[in-house]
């Protein structure tokens, strides 16, 4: 395996996991737009996940495609520095519509 897509791949992991922390205290914290754009994100990237565990291709990029979307909501409705953990999101994203989990 590429050892910079492996270094990529974990930088990615350890972004979205962040991501999906602070999207959960959003949920909690914020009102309006930005609550629902941030569990959107939150509820897909879970999806997502049990797509992958349960190596399912289409449905995983299916959701990486309407997570993209929902990330990009987040992006859009955040102010400031915060526009950047969505971004991870965005990343995962397209990794999914790639399926790069399942080429190996």
């Amino acid at each position: 395996m590429n050892p910079f897509l492996l270094l990529a791949g974990i930088v990615v992991g350890a972004g979205v996991f962040a991501a999906t922390l602070w999207s959960a205290t959003q949920i909690y914290r914020e009102t309006g737009a930005l609550r629902q754009a941030h569990a959107a994100c939150f509820l897909l990237t879970l999806l997502a996940m049990a797509a992958l565990q349960f190596l399912w291709q289409t449905p995983s990029r299916i959701l990486g495609g309407l997570l993209i979307a929902a990330a990009l909501w987040a992006f859009w409705s955040e102010a400031g520095w915060n526009r950047l953990l969505p971004v991870f999101h965005i990343l995962f994203g397209a990794a999914l519509v790639a399926s790069l989990p399942f080429s190996g």
